[in-house]
């Protein structure tokens, strides 16, 4: 015979309301009696009926994250945080990659809203601020990563993408380089441009004689397209002696265009990246990179939406820093070896 809630309210001498309180986590229960209905719980093995919990309540329990591509480590880190998080304040999360098309990010909304999705992340930095406009308008849940939308009513977990820029640039020119070059993402994507501006701002204040800066847009976001530009910068006469990637899948593709060229990392060129995904630790040499906090940007975005959904109030907005991780990619500059006879 199956349990139902009856029982369980039975069996911690409890009313039926106390028992749903419970089962969706609100904070209204004393934890006395929240601990007595979850042995009730433990004790019959009863399982909420989750599509009736729905009806009841008009909330799924269901978050969605919106990504450009899962594949993508750094999403990987940002989604493991977000699905950590969901399952410890007791929601399940749906994943959606989205590519950076923003009509099949709007597309994504539609479907997600109709199957009653209690609230979204967007995890990407490419979407369209009159969808998220829209979706303020609305009152829906949500908690924008990446990047902000100051009009919109929403939550924000952002990364102080400028400050990293500015590392990236400090570092190399501490160790002696004056010959720079960045590699950008394409399409305006707005992290990569605030990277480039705290790297461009960095080096305009250190004012050293003689500092060279060369800026590249790559085609694309991974280690391809850092390839492509790579081999464009090794090109160039003379040639930079560091690059700044603005993701750690482009540094990626410029170690490889090195080794095609024969120089040297971080002999003849120093390379940083952004990011510390795992791939930072498993290139030859490891890569000297900036390191998100990228699980803690998931678990927090959860957080601030469930706040949202269970006791709603102000929007919050978190900017967390970034941190320069120091490997093997990086080193002090040294004058060029003489070309062989």
């Amino acid at each position: 015979m199956r349990v139902t809630i009856y029982d369980v309210a039975r069996e911690a001498n409890v009313s039926l309301a106390t028992v749903s309180r419970v089962l969706n986590n609100s904070p209204h229960v004393r934890e006395s009696t929240r601990r007595r209905v979850q042995e009730a719980i433990d004790k019959l093995g009863f399982e909420p009926n989750l599509v009736a919990s729905a009806l009841m309540t008009k909330r799924t329990r269901l978050v969605a994250l919106l990504v450009p591509d899962i594949s993508n480590p750094f999403y990987a880190e940002v989604a493991r945080g977000v699905e950590d998080a969901a399952a410890e304040l007791g929601y399940n999360c749906v994943i959606c990659n989205v590519g950076g098309d923003t009509a099949k990010q709007a597309e994504y909304v539609n479907v997600l809203r109709r199957k009653g999705i209690d609230g979204m992340i967007f995890g990407t930095a490419n979407y369209d601020d009159k969808l998220v406009l829209d979706l303020s308008r609305g009152s829906y849940p949500l908690t924008l990563m990446a990047r902000d939308v100051p009009a919109a009513e929403v939550n924000r977990v952002l990364v102080d993408d400028g400050g990293g820029g500015a590392m990236a640039a400090r570092h190399l020119l501490e160790l002696g380089h004056r010959r720079l070059a960045m590699v950008t993402e394409p399409g305006g994507i707005h992290s990569s441009q605030e990277r480039a501006r705290g790297f461009r701002e960095a080096l305009d204040e250190a004012a050293r004689d003689g500092v060279e800066a060369v800026y590249l847009e790559a085609e694309g976001s991974d280690i391809a397209a850092g390839l492509a530009a790579g081999r464009r910068l090794l090109d160039m006469a003379p040639r930079p002696t560091a690059v700044f990637a603005a993701n750690d899948l482009l540094a990626i593709g410029i170690l490889q265009a090195a080794r095609e060229a024969d120089a040297r990392v971080p002999d003849d060129l120093s390379v940083v990246g952004f990011d510390g995904t795992v791939m930072a630790d498993v290139t030859q040499p490891p890569l000297t990179t900036i390191v998100q906090p990228m699980r803690d940007m998931g678990k927090a975005a959860v957080r601030l939406l469930v706040e949202t959904l269970q006791n709603g109030g102000e929007h919050q907005r978190i900017v967390m820093s970034p941190e320069l991780r120091v490997a093997g990619t990086t080193a002090a500059y040294r004058p060029a070896r003489p070309a062989a006879n």
